[in-house]
């Protein structure tokens, strides 16, 4: 008897997919599909796949052993059972993963572990009728020497030793934990159900310090894990920790921008969202994580609940949406048999709008999201700013106080995103001269030095201070402002590394930045366009004006003000080339990885050194029709103006004494001000 499955959830899916017309067989008819192309031939990997079958294993034995409960046929029930025998039948450092896995004796678990153990248990669980007596006996002596025993070794010794500490743990508890379940073995239970509050410790409390990305493939595992303990004794509930990851869904919804085709994907709609650091620009969450949490928190949290529901049906409202072959290592997030379990029992859809979440949020994190509006955004600024300290830090990028910028769903200032990480690319691309921030140069004994940022570290077994300061997050009359200073992350050569952002939506936005050293530098401005499909054409109108287009969108970055000391400091201008990637991939040359020259890099550099720096830009948007009517204007220096055509929007700003601002809505005449890292409105 499965202890994944009762019985009348078998019934309940079988009706619903006879009914037909119903989310539930939408999903059910996108997996038996895809199960029906992904075991055409003996094995895992298929002749077409990509992957390597460590990577691929648990979804592939998923499906195929839902489909076979569901819809039994013989020939699939062959394929089943042949891959379980194979994959038992490989020795135990097989179950290791790839060569740069390497060796231990004894043998510790990595993240194929748990793929393999999770994969193989579902099969045997979901399909016991296919093995004989002996063959079950025999699992569970494999099962406890090639995936128990090893994933207990790894987060024993995390824990006992207080190692580094980050979303391993939590996919390696994952094999431990569900091994534990299907062996019946009740003090590993215990020890599971433990550490599963080690992990939830990892979240802040309101999203989770590894990126997007991998804050999904986290949750993945550690709600995988609760669910599972939830289904083999529901008693156990009441000792798990759900809110940890249900407490992120916000942070999850804020993020995504819109659905929309991606060059060389096809002519599907493919999800796009803010993506600092190792995360992919398609990135949604995974399916199961968003219908465990709409179901199972729908009276607990259900604003969460409602969000997460909201989230499933806009990223998956095209169930066949692939590939299929990256889904439970996060490369390309879909669904697998607990959404169609869970989607009945799911709260109902609420949206953002609807769950009142403001327009400009920030999040512990460090991300930082402004929208002109929620249906169909015309604009979106992601920053990455500052930050609390973080219960967990990796897969970050040395990209404090950078940003994205996106108009008519067309992005031109980007993230790069991540790659295969065995590629030169990829560590280029981590860098801070491949993100929207600065670089600064300085000399010492003759000879040039520059100063990048540092990465940020942070667990919860040795917590690091924040090295990102924020100082202002506030929207007022539809003006976002955002004050970040990221002086930290350069070390001790830099005081002050400020940058303000203000938004003017759906047209204008506003950035200025400055700089304090201890010794004189050079500001080193990156700017970093889109050029994924070759289709970003830009045009020099001068050396501080530049006209970006992307098929019938268009942006006018302006540098209005370059300052050093209080004198003019100009600044020359150098460019460079680098990536954005759409996804990652574990193996090189594959489908979302960026070219060298899929990012255009422009580059603003101070000619002279000097310890203090005052940058102005400006940043107009709108369709390539109205572009040329935006009219920059600076006067005396100090105020700086930018209208669009037929003065339809307008906006200014004029930097006083002791770094204040003075925002002026030209059109209706309005007047606001920025002291102290306060934003209000000036009154008569």
């Amino acid at each position: 008897m499965s202890f994944i499955i009762k019985d009348e959830e078998i019934k309940r899916v079988k009706k619903s997919i006879s009914q037909g017309n119903n989310k539930v067989s939408d999903l059910w008819e996108a997996m038996q599909s895809r199960t029906m192309s992904n075991t055409k031939y003996p094995g895992i990997v298929q002749p077409e796949d990509t992957n390597e079958w460590w990577h691929i294993v648990w979804e592939r034995l998923s499906d195929a052993a839902f489909v076979q409960l569901i819809n039994p046929s013989e020939s699939l029930g062959k394929w089943i059972r042949s891959a379980v025998l194979e994959i038992c039948d490989k020795p135990v450092a097989e179950w290791r993963g790839p060569w740069f896995r390497g060796e231990s004796n004894p043998p510790v678990g990595m993240l194929e572990t748990t793929h393999v153990g999770v994969g193989v248990i579902m099969a045997i669980d979901l399909c016991p009728h296919l093995f004989s007596d002996e063959e079950h006996i025999n699992f569970k002596n494999i099962l406890k020497v090639k995936c128990q025993e090893p994933c207990r070794r790894f987060v024993d010794s995390v824990v006992e030793n207080k190692d580094e500490i980050n979303n391993w743990f939590v996919v390696l508890l994952n094999g431990f934990g569900v091994a534990s379940l299907y062996l019946n073995d009740t003090q590993a239970i215990d020890k599971a159900i433990e550490y599963s509050h080690i992990a939830a410790s990892l979240y802040n409390e309101d999203s989770y310090g590894e990126s997007m990305q991998y804050s999904n493939y986290a949750s993945l595992n550690l709600s995988f894990l609760n669910e599972m303990i939830i289904r083999y004794n529901p008693k156990l509930e009441g000792k798990l920790n759900l809110s940890c990851y249900t407490k992120c869904i916000p942070w999850q919804a804020t993020s995504f921008m819109y659905m929309k085709p991606l060059s060389g994907w096809g002519e599907k709609s493919y999800p796009r969202t803010i993506n600092f650091g190792d995360s992919a620009a398609i990135y949604r969450p995974s399916g199961d994580v968003l219908l465990h949490i709409a179901a199972r928190m729908k009276n607990r949290y259900p604003k969460e609940a409602g969000l997460s529901k909201w989230l499933f049906d806009v990223t998956y409202n095209d169930a066949n949406l692939g590939p299929n072959d990256r889904s439970t290592f996060g490369f390309f997030n879909d669904f697998l048999f607990l959404s169609i379990l869970l989607y009945e029992d799911a709260a109902n859809s609420i949206s953002p709008e609807s769950a009142k979440l403001p327009l400009t949020s920030s999040f512990e994190t460090g991300t930082i999201v402004s929208k002109d509006r929620w249906e169909n955004p015309k604009t979106v600024l992601g920053v990455q700013g500052g930050y609390i300290t973080n219960n967990v830090a990796g897969h970050r990028h040395n990209d404090q106080n950078s940003f994205m910028l996106s108009h008519l769903k067309e992005r031109f200032f980007v993230d790069p995103g991540h790659c295969c990480y065995r590629l030169k690319s990829q560590s280029f691309a981590a860098s801070t001269q491949c993100h929207n921030t600065w670089s600064f140069e300085t000399t010492n004994n003759d000879k040039n030095i520059t100063l990048n940022q540092k990465p940020v570290k942070s667990n919860i077994f040795k917590l690091a201070e924040p090295l990102n300061k924020k100082l202002l997050v506030k929207e007022l009359d539809g003006i976002s402002v955002i004050i970040s200073d990221a002086a930290e992350v350069y070390g001790e050569s830099i005081n002050r590394a400020e940058r303000t952002w203000i938004t003017a939506f759906p047209n204008i936005l506003f950035i200025i930045d400055r700089i304090e050293a201890r010794q004189p530098v050079k500001v080193k401005t990156h700017f970093v366009l889109n050029n994924r499909d070759g289709k970003l054409k830009s045009t020099r109108i001068s050396n501080d004006k530049y006209e970006f287009t992307r098929n019938d969108v268009a942006m006018k970055l302006f540098q209005v003000m370059a300052q050093s000391d209080g004198a003019t400091n100009e600044c020359g201008l150098s460019f460079d080339w680098g990536y954005v990637h759409d996804c990652y991939h574990p193996q090189p040359h594959q489908l979302g990885q960026g070219a060298e020259g899929s990012a255009l890099i422009y580059n603003y550099t101070s000619s002279e050194y000097k310890t203090n720096h005052l940058l102005v830009y400006a940043i107009a948007m709108d369709d390539i029709n109205n572009i040329e009517g935006f009219i920059m204007k600076n006067s005396d220096n100090s105020t700086i103006a930018l209208e669009s055509p037929e003065k339809k929007c307008g906006y200014s700003i004029q930097i006083t004494q002791g770094d204040n601002i003075i925002v002026k809505d030209i059109i209706n005449n309005i007047n606001y001000k920025l002291e102290n890292n306060n934003f209000s409105r000036i009154t008569d």
